[in-house]
């Protein structure tokens, strides 16, 4: 058995674990897929204990196969929420980051305390924001209900929970409820008043390096195999994890991710507000900021196509392939993608999805390329926002599961007209969650997913002639939303 360190990114459709060496090695890695449910339009939760299951069974294979790790590291999404008992039971479901229930307390919220809650968090308002859905909570749940919690959290401090017994977040995690101050380091006691929310009902707020130990009775301590006194580092969000892990500290580099969700992120040594709240700003450690924009509409709204409109579960890299025998531009089809609502750069939970400038010559792969292409303009307009507010950015770093399929790729590149560098090793946000292990123990020549290695990386080159001609056409797409929204107000949809 050797001495490794273990990492677990727990995202929207999976949870992954990688193990590597202390010099960087990748030892071992797995996922389990995660389930979720749609109860009603526009409401989107799993269930906590399936996630729970899912990360004991891959802390246990990773036992069985390597011993025991030297430490333990943590990624998780944003935005999810979740009531738990003193017993540490679920009392709800994870409402996780696209569920819109509170579209009602987000729009309310907004009006009131929008500003305030931008400024000291770092996010916009909107109905992902843990702050909104706890709002929710208060207005439809009982008050028996409520005298049953002990405390909301997101996944990750459920998680850390029943490896260690303590109840604690990071900053970023914190900023992502809505509910942070990332000039004092903790709960905004103003907002908390002003919403009735006690703070002992939230989560201990401490730096990502904050070292717990596992513990004894506590069910993935119990169950795995894992002995106790093992360090776990509370770890941050997979967002900053990801800019952290693709190498962004202290460049102007930019990271790309396009998986089910997408964004767009930067380093900054400094917060950074946007006067129109279009873009987010998290805080990973004191003094080291990842601002950005966010899309709910990324590589999630092609499952909902091919089975909707396609009438098939086709494999997604050759329907992908096949959305590339339409020309660029789709020969006149532009698809506004936003079948989830979305947030940058428009933040609606309310904006809708539409096809224009349908014509008879249209087939199936002109439609599938105007949805890739539609994800690619709101990516150019995320990409050129923060530009406007932070200066020109120097390379871009592409990641998530859009680096499975070689045509997406190019495709993005020659919308967005730059070379895109793709990384061939471990996952960023389970490499950033590693990095963290390494300063925890001050290993300085640990590295993995270093700029400073070329031979690592996969560039993406646009093709210039056509990065062009999409530059051209954005002007189109950024008229399409105004249009809809004014429609929508208009006659009520």
């Amino acid at each position: 058995m050797q001495t490794y360190w273990l990492a677990l990114d727990i995202g929207t459709s999976s949870v992954k674990i990688a193990c590597c060496d202390t010099q960087g090695r990748v030892l071992h890695t797995a996922a389990k897929p995660s389930v979720t449910f749609q109860p009603r339009p526009g409401w989107e939760e799993q269930e906590p204990d399936s996630v729970l299951l899912a990360v004991g069974a891959l802390l246990a294979e990773a036992v069985a196969r390597l011993g025991q790790p030297q430490a333990i590291s943590f990624s998780a999404a944003m935005h999810s929420l979740m009531a738990m008992d003193r017993e540490g039971k679920a009392l709800s479901p994870l409402l996780i980051w696209s569920d819109l229930r509170s579209s009602e307390e987000a729009r309310w919220l907004k009006k009131e305390l929008g500003e305030s809650v931008y400024i000291r968090s770092g996010v916009p308002v909107h109905p992902m924001l843990p702050l909104c859905k706890l709002l929710y909570w208060k207005n439809q749940a009982s008050a028996a209900w409520f005298e049953q919690v002990h405390v909301f959290c997101s996944i990750k401090e459920y998680l850390i929970y029943h490896l260690t017994g303590q109840l604690k977040t990071d900053y970023a995690m914190a900023g992502a409820t809505g509910m942070f101050n990332m000039l004092q380091l903790d709960w905004n006691d103003d907002l908390l008043r002003a919403i009735r929310i006690d703070r002992h009902q939230l989560p201990e707020i401490v730096s990502p390096l904050t070292a717990l130990s596992t513990t004894p009775n506590f069910y993935l301590t119990k169950t795995t195999g894992l002995i106790p006194g093992i360090p776990v580092l509370v770890g941050a969000t997979d967002g900053c994890l990801a800019a952290w892990g693709s190498g962004l500290a202290n460049t102007r580099h930019i990271s790309l991710t396009v998986g089910t969700s997408a964004a767009v992120r930067r380093w900054s040594n400094r917060p950074v507000w946007d006067q129109a709240q279009r873009l987010f700003c998290y805080l990973l450690f004191p003094d080291s900021y990842i601002a950005g924009a966010a899309l709910n509409n990324g590589g999630g709204i092609i499952p909902w196509f091919m089975q909707t409109m396609d009438g098939q579960t086709s494999d997604p890299d050759r329907w992908i392939e096949s959305a590339l025998e339409a020309p660029p531009g789709s020969a006149g089809l532009m698809c506004l993608p936003y079948l989830y609502g979305e947030r940058s750069p428009v933040w609606d939970p309310d904006a809708s999805a539409a096809f224009f400038g349908l014509r008879a010559h249209h087939r199936t792969a002109h439609f599938r390329r105007a949805i890739l292409e539609g994800i690619g303009f709101t990516l150019m307009q995320c990409l050129n926002i923060l530009e406007s507010v932070m200066g020109p950015s120097d390379a871009v770093f592409l990641s998530g599961g859009i680096t499975r399929s070689i045509f997406w790729m190019q495709l993005l590149a020659d919308m967005l007209g730059r070379r895109l560098r793709v990384w061939e090793g471990l996952d960023a946000s389970c490499a950033g969650a590693l990095q963290l292990i390494a300063l925890f123990f001050r290993n300085s020549t640990w590295q993995i997913n270093q700029p400073a290695a070329p031979e690592q990386q996969k560039i993406i080159i646009p093709h210039a002639e056509t990065a062009t001609f999409y530059a051209s056409l954005l002007p189109a797409f950024e008229a399409l939303y105004p249009l809809v929204k004014s429609w929508q107000e208009k006659f009520g949809h």
